[in-house]
């Protein structure tokens, strides 16, 4: 991440104070009183305003401070660690604002701009009640008049975030012509004051499981008018493309919200198991765990890792983020929610209790981080995503394993950018850089195969060298056989994308992918020694990551590498340190 940005989080996290005061500008205590009464968190988002935190989310060149993605990553993820219901709004404000600053024209660009640095929240409108995920049935309608200047909007936009706050919403809606032609259009719509407009009426808010104070709602239009020039974004290229597009960059930032809520869940968990006394020792020294706690760690740093290589590719690979993004998004949210699961199991029933100590957060928390593989794309549709790209990738990836590749060089050179804790990739991509298919393309795992290649590719004066290289080789192995079974499926028997074989290789190809990634950030961080005050990429993460994420590679358990992890996880709560690969403090 770039010096200036890790410079702001750390600002942030001091300005946003220890949540379990009751002075701290996001505090527990207020946030469990704001869930119970399903409030909407409009007093933490203003206090967001205050700290010029929207200004994040608009372009610098319409004055705004949008510049490093994975800058708004760990903003995510700071605001993430004290409430999900509030970073939610926020971050939907974002989704909203990405078709504006992709493709809207100047005036509706400014006019953008203006709403989010006054603190006006936005959001995503695309499903319906009766069509959910699949948008291409959307019936929201669109006419022109006959002055050729104004348009007609009747429709009902339903389960959208911010839906009845929002003071913008961009929407897909389905164009009639008058010559019968019907295409999907994207409008940028401005929220009417209240009861100023009868054309507009929101939909009253959902009642849910977690984030019970977000506004998940919607709204209706019966004969709205308003000038077409204001509304409709040019047409450069469908409709549909650029909501795809959007996705590919969300469905990644969506990352921050999972690791910073699974960041405070296993601070609490590793802050009570360290003091609970039970059976005459600390749960700390209890076996079972000490290993739960331990793997949990390894899990968040993978996730970590995950997240910073998939974040850098918007600006570095933004071409390849129809495969990246959905990696990311089923991944990444399936595999906090296990280690939720997990320490769930360590805190024993306070984990089930609705307390309003800070130890109530857990539930709370635990609730909450459910929501991220539902929105931006369940996690079959990201699974369906990648299925769908699964047999242009393995022809590229087979001949890198078996002949290598003539820009062996160049690719080893991205993997670095991506996975190295002290690289940066700045700007954002222009639509015209995004592609609906990397076209067979997934440099990060061609690096992974073209290292591989290299004679002695395991070695190095590191510990546990053998279990090391013994665990490297049965990822090859395992990689060689999703390859094999790839072929088999989409090439050689032709089977459909949706078939539920297409989508178990999904499945393997993103824990696979998370694996590839992990070896070779390992083998990058043996290239020198790093003195930043993070946590490192040891041979202890490496294994316990390998051995998590791919069980079956057969990994043996290790009571005292899990000690080892422990201790490291305890050193990042006693200094006040994020769970991460980069050096980032936290004021709790």
């Amino acid at each position: 991440m770039h010096a200036e940005s890790l410079k702001l989080a750390a600002q942030w996290e001091q300005e946003l104070g220890d949540p379990r005061q009751s002075d701290a500008l996001l505090c527990f205590a207020d946030t469990l009183r704001e869930d119970e009464a399903e409030v909407f968190p409009q007093t933490s988002l203003e206090q967001l305003r205050r700290l010029g935190l929207f200004d994040q989310l608009v372009p610098s060149r319409l004055g705004g401070q949008l510049q490093e993605p994975e800058r708004i990553l760990t903003l995510s993820r700071i605001l993430s660690r004290r409430d999900l219901s509030t970073v939610i709004a926020f971050g939907q404000t974002l989704l909203g604002s990405l078709p504006i600053w992709l493709a809207g024209s100047p005036a509706q660009q400014a006019a953008h701009a203006r709403s989010l640095r006054a603190g006006g929240l936005a959001c995503l409108a695309l499903t319906e009640r009766a069509h959910g995920s699949d948008i291409l049935s959307t019936e929201f309608r669109v006419e022109a008049e006959a002055d050729g200047q104004h348009l007609r909007i009747q429709g009902e936009k339903w389960l959208i975030n911010n839906g009845s706050r929002g003071a913008s919403a961009t929407v897909l809606a389905c164009q009639h012509h008058a010559d019968g032609r019907k295409e999907l259009v994207l409008l940028r719509l401005s929220r009417p004051e209240p009861d100023a407009d009868p054309s507009w009426h929101s939909l009253p808010k959902n009642a849910t499981h977690g984030i019970r104070g977000a506004d998940i709602s919607g709204f209706a239009l019966q004969d709205h008018r308003c000038l077409a020039a204001d509304v409709s974004l040019p047409r450069q290229e469908p409709a549909l493309n650029l909501v795809l597009k959007t996705l590919q960059i969300s469905r990644i930032l969506c990352a921050g919200f999972s690791l910073g809520a699974t960041d405070t869940l296993l601070r609490l968990t590793l802050e009570f198991a360290s003091q609970r006394q039970l059976y005459g020792k600390t749960v700390t020294q209890i076996p079972a765990a000490r290993a739960k706690l331990a793997h949990s760690y390894a899990r968040l740093l993978c996730n970590d890792l995950l997240a910073q290589a998939c974040t850098r590719a918007i600006a570095r690979l933004p071409a390849e983020l129809s495969v990246l993004s959905p990696i990311c998004k089923y991944q990444l949210p399936v595999s906090c929610e296990a280690v939720a699961r997990e320490l769930a199991q360590v805190l024993g029933a306070r984990h089930y209790l609705r307390s309003q100590d800070a130890l109530g957060m857990f539930q709370k928390m635990a609730r909450d981080l459910q929501v991220v593989s539902l929105f931006d794309g369940s996690t079959q549709v990201n699974l369906g995503l990648l299925a769908a790209q699964l047999r242009q990738l393995q022809p590229t990836l087979l001949q890198c394993w078996q002949e290598g590749s003539s820009a062996r060089e160049a690719l080893l050179e991205d993997a670095r950018a991506l996975l190295r804790s002290e690289a940066a990739a700045c700007d954002w991509p222009d639509s015209k850089d995004l592609r609906l298919s990397s076209q067979g393309q997934d440099r990060l795992m061609q690096a992974y195969l073209v290292w591989r290649r290299e004679p002695g590719a395991c070695e190095g004066a590191v510990s546990e060298e053998g279990a090391v290289a013994s665990a490297l080789h049965a990822l090859d192995q395992r990689l060689q056989q999703c390859l094999s079974e790839i072929e088999q499926h989409f090439w050689v028997q032709r089977l459909p994308v949706d078939s539920c074989a297409a989508q178990q290789l999904a499945v393997d190809y993103a824990r696979l992918w998370s694996a590839c990634a992990l070896a070779l950030a390992w083998s990058f961080a043996q290239e020198s020694s790093s003195t930043v005050a993070a946590p490192q990429l040891d041979s202890d993460l490496l294994l316990e990551g390998l051995r998590q994420t791919l069980p079956d590679l057969r990994i043996p358990a290790c009571e005292a590498r899990d000690q080892r992890l422990l201790e490291a996880a305890l050193s990042c709560v006693k200094q006040r340190r994020l769970f991460s690969l980069s050096p980032l403090p936290a004021a709790w």
